[in-house]
């Protein structure tokens, strides 16, 4: 008979099922109302019952067969039905619950699932390490780590009538750009029926994922799934920042199941040969479920992200940072513009100052960066005057880094070992006029821990905005058994340097970067305390970005440009509503500002400051949805216990209406917070607000008081 292991955490109920073959699966993963685990199989549904794809976890061997499939999913293989269950922990540690699932299969490879529970949240991080307990070595082509083959199972209807998928797409300046899709528009139909020859599933899937070493390169590592009948929305994310894979796909009895990994062989050039003796551990993912929509879904992920990211000051106080680059110096930094730069900034009231690329070279830099050591024609001085001057005007200070490649016209890089770098088939990769240093080397690690090091010394150092504007593809050959591989412990070595860094310097504030947000994922966040969201340049397009980034990354950890570059009022004030419920990264043409205008930027940055210690413990709400570029208007909030904020953004219109039932508490009064002279009409009624704005592309900010 069966044995059943029950969870139940914050308001959801996880369920696993141990059969009589000593298989395991995952049989149910709801809301604990709606919680309806998928039946036993009779006996004689067993063989066909066992091909649905429902294993706890998928691996695929090397040499080892598929089930009845054909295709390129991955939850139909020998490998995982020969998993039996040995035995499990289940104990409390200061996250919450953890259970810890062991199974072997008579092949020698051992399979450790670790499922953490974290308190009163719905939702669990998922991992597993796999050791090879036999005597010949064993292949690894892929290995889930998570799969649930389930949602959107509960309530009378089937998946095909009511569930909405959610894309994440992300690009260059285009960042966190969702689109929702009923799951028959992206391909899994009702048109599989049961039966003899069409078994009720289909050989296609819907995948989307990266390959290389930017995570969000083309998506987010993140989605959600919506049961449109009782209200669950899914979500999930993986926490690593090179090659992953997420697909959703069909099986028996008409169900979906959601596969997340890091990387593949088949996607990303991924193998693993697993000797007798060794285990390797997959990327960890989330996976949660709540009752309503993406604001809840969001609100729920971000409590999780502030619980598992490193505890750090800056992520308490929420610095404003000033950075000399977008519409502002645009790279080319010297003595004699950083001075009256700084001076700007200061009077602003921002608290670090970064400086940002060029700093190095005296001319074109793009291709000579990686040794790190300043410019003498930019700097007559030397680059500590800079330090000091900033230091004096009350100043935190700061610099760009891109630490992880090296420029091809670097005279360094030509000195060097080639497994110093990312290679493959005998030569360097080479990525935009970069080499890409391979943090598997120790020599690696050293002469860049060297760097650090000596910048904080030489010139007290605050603050590093460390970009990577480059990609590994799909990684190195060098002294690795895959491409794949080379890059996954690269990116582990990658995060064990920093989390080295952090140990000597607890408080040393770093802003993770990719060209923007080409790497925004909770491998590198859970680490660094701020995120780059975009380098788009137009403040309008930016506002669709600061609309929905949200879901990607935690408020506070979301630097956002409040960069004004047009000498005009309510150019100004658009700018720091983008920026007022993330973290506002200040730059612009501050030069060319009139006073009144700077008063204007200034005022901003003094409000957000107000709310800050309120944004900090805050949750998003998108009142009017997600944004699309195609919409005339933008809402997008925030609410904490005590009270919500707003920022409202008329596009291509003059009048927005905005429901509040997103809000978790009645409203009973609207006021606006920013700018202090309104010049905006607005009312709240039965729950709606409308606000009346003077001109198009216009914003204005709101707290909403409960």
């Amino acid at each position: 008979m069966a044995t059943l292991i029950n969870v139940n955490n914050g308001s959801m109920n996880v369920e696993l099922r141990i059969n009589d073959d000593y298989s395991v699966e995952l049989t149910d993963f709801s809301i604990n109302k709606y919680s309806k685990p998928i039946a036993c199989p009779e006996s004689g549904e067993k063989e066909m019952f066992a091909r649905g794809g429902a294993s706890l976890m998928e691996v695929h061997i090397i040499g080892e067969s598929t089930i009845n499939m054909h295709a390129y999913k991955h939850n139909f293989t020998a490998s995982s039905r020969d998993l039996k269950y040995v035995g499990r922990e289940e104990y409390v540690n200061n996250f919450g619950k953890k259970l810890e699932i062991t199974m072997e299969s008579a092949n020698g490879l051992q399979a450790v699932y670790h499922m953490q529970f974290f308190h009163d949240l719905n939702v669990v991080r998922t991992w597993a390490v796999l050791t090879n307990v036999g005597q010949e070595d064993l292949g690894i082509e892929y290995v889930s780590s998570f799969v649930y083959c389930g949602i959107a199972k509960n309530g009378e209807k089937p998946f095909y009538e009511k569930t909405d998928v959610y894309i994440p797409y992300n690009s260059w300046c285009c960042e966190a750009q969702w689109q929702k899709r009923d799951i028959e528009e992206i391909g899994l139909s009702r048109m599989n029926i049961d039966g003899y020859n069409n078994p009720g599933y289909g050989n296609n899937r819907f995948h989307y994922g990266s390959t290389g070493s930017w995570s969000s390169c083309e998506y987010l590592p993140m989605g959600f799934a919506r049961d449109r009948e009782t209200g669950e929305i899914y979500f999930w994310e993986i926490e690593h920042s090179g090659a992953w894979n997420a697909e959703y796909g069909t099986t028996e009895g008409r169900r979906i199941y959601v596969a997340l990994s890091g990387p593949t062989e088949q996607e990303d050039s991924w193998f693993k040969n697993l000797k007798p003796g060794m285990s390797f551990t997959t990327v960890p993912a989330a996976f949660g479920v709540v009752e309503g929509d993406e604001t809840e879904a969001t609100a729920e992920i971000t409590k999780y992200r502030r619980v598992i990211r490193r505890p750090n000051q800056d992520d308490e106080k929420l610095n404003v940072v000033f950075n000399d680059y977008m519409n502002c110096l645009f790279g080319d930094p010297t003595e004699d513009n950083q001075i009256p730069t700084i001076d700007k900034a200061a009077a602003l009231g921002c608290e670090y100052y970064c400086m940002d690329c060029g700093w190095y070279d005296k001319g074109v830099w793009w291709d000579k960066v990686g040794e790190w050591i300043e410019s003498p024609e930019r700097f007559p001085h030397g680059l500590k005057r800079i330090y000091d001057y900033a230091r004096s005007k009350g100043l935190k200070m700061g610099m760009w880094l891109e630490i992880e490649v090296m420029g091809v016209a670097c005279e360094l890089s030509q000195k060097l070992p080639d497994d110093w770098f990312f290679c493959r088939h005998g030569k360097r990769h080479i990525d935009n006029k970069r080499y890409l240093l391979d943090f598997r080397n120790p020599e690696v690690r050293k002469y860049c821990r060297d760097v650090i090091d000596r910048l904080i010394r030489d010139y007290g150092c605050e603050f590093f905005k460390v970009d990577y504007n480059v990609t590994t593809y799909t990684g190195s050959d060098i002294n690795s058994d895959s491409f794949g591989d080379a890059m996954l412990e690269h990116y582990r070595c990658l995060y064990d340097w920093w989390k080295d860094i952090y140990e000597t310097y607890p408080n040393l504030v770093v802003e993770a970067c990719s060209s923007g947000a080409q790497r925004m994922d909770y491998g590198i966040l859970s680490l660094a305390s701020l995120q780059s969201t975009s380098d788009q340049t137009d403040y309008i397009y930016n506002s669709y970005i600061a609309a929905n980034v949200a879901t990607a990354v935690t408020p506070e950890q979301g630097g956002m440009w409040v960069y004004p570059y047009v000498d005009e009022a309510e150019h100004v004030i658009y700018n720091c509503v983008n920026g007022m419920l993330l973290r506002p990264y200040v730059s612009g043409l501050v030069w060319d500002m009139s006073q009144e205008n700077l008063d204007l930027l200034a005022e901003g940055i003094a409000v957000y400051k107000d709310i800050r210690n309120d944004l900090k413990q805050s949750t998003p709400f998108f009142p009017l949805g997600l944004g699309y570029i195609k919409d005339d208007a933008l809402a997008y909030g925030v609410q904490s216990i005590k009270t919500a904020y707003l920022s409202v953004f008329g596009v291509r219109t003059t009048e927005v209406k905005i429901p509040l039932d997103k809000v978790k508490k009645p409203v009973k009064n609207v006021k606006v917070l920013y700018p202090k002279a309104v010049n905006c009409e607005f009312e709240l009624k039965d729950n709606v607000l409308t606000v009346k704005l003077p001109q198009e592309k216009c914003a204005r900010f709101f707290q909403l008081e409960y």
